[in-house]
């Protein structure tokens, strides 16, 4: 059997991007959406929030889950049921370029849910807590491991350390699993949203964090160090986009920034 390398820079490593993008209620985690649809074309919204009107304005598919693994009513389905159908010859026949799930806070949860129920007569009242860590772990690893971009939207919660410092991490049930997911994704980024006042009118600006910074835990591989740890934009797919530019399109790009 012949077996041949590949190569770091060609398209085996950065074809598809694998991105966790957390931030506080109403920083516009679900608005990013929009932006991977317009940067890549069709994708699919697996969905557990209800919160989908920011992009309402946008023909982009979507799926809703309102169960982990557990039996749904009619008309109705679980997360186990969409992957289901993300691996199904239907799914392939529609060409999907991204994927996202929104959010992966709703779907901890109703994956905690269901362990809850199925350990419910169970006198070990510890176990559960790693039957939902593998099933949790290995669902964001599914979709990570899928072949296209992929997007996880999680809201934020903080933390106090020993030291009375902020840390802001991305909101999943069990702390443990909180730390440990950003590790599973190439991209971690998180949306911060600044407010000021200036002669009566408010003002909005908001941020990306590629870094750990304020107690914010972003991170990229972005091998040409190519972002700032604080970035004042408000669309991935721009800072995806420049990362993955060759150093030709990259120094276009820097022309055209300096004009």
């Amino acid at each position: 059997m012949k077996i041949t390398p590949l190569k770091t820079n060609d398209g085996s490593v950065s074809g598809a991007s694998k991105t966790l993008l957390y931030g506080h209620h109403g920083a516009g985690k679900t608005a990013m959406i929009g932006q991977y649809h317009k940067a890549f074309g069709k994708g699919l919204v697996l969905s557990g929030e209800s919160g989908l009107s920011s992009i309402s304005n946008m023909e982009i598919d979507y799926l809703p889950f309102s169960s982990f693994d557990r039996p749904t009513k009619d008309g109705e389905y679980s997360f186990k049921d969409l992957c289901a159908y993300v691996m199904s010859p239907e799914f392939a026949k529609q060409e999907y370029k991204w994927i996202a799930i929104d959010s992966a806070t709703e779907l901890s949860q109703r994956c905690f849910a269901d362990v809850e129920v199925e350990f419910a007569n169970n006198a070990n009242g510890f176990e559960k807590w790693g039957v939902y860590e593998r099933k949790i772990t290995a669902a964001l690893k599914w979709v990570r491991d899928l072949d296209m971009h992929v997007l996880i939207t999680a809201l934020a919660s903080e933390e106090q350390d020993d030291n009375g410092v902020t840390n802001y991490w991305p909101m999943l049930v069990q702390k443990k699993v909180q730390k440990l997911i950003p590790a599973l994704y190439d991209h971690v980024f998180c949306l911060v949203r600044k407010t000021s006042e200036t002669n009566g009118k408010l003002d909005v600006k908001r941020y990306l964090v590629c870094d750990q910074i304020n107690g914010w835990h972003g991170k990229t591989r972005d091998p040409h160090r190519r972002l700032a740890a604080f970035e004042e934009c408000d669309d991935v797919t721009e800072l995806l986009r420049r990362i993955y530019m060759t150093e030709a399109q990259f120094k276009k790009h820097q022309q055209g920034v300096s004009k």
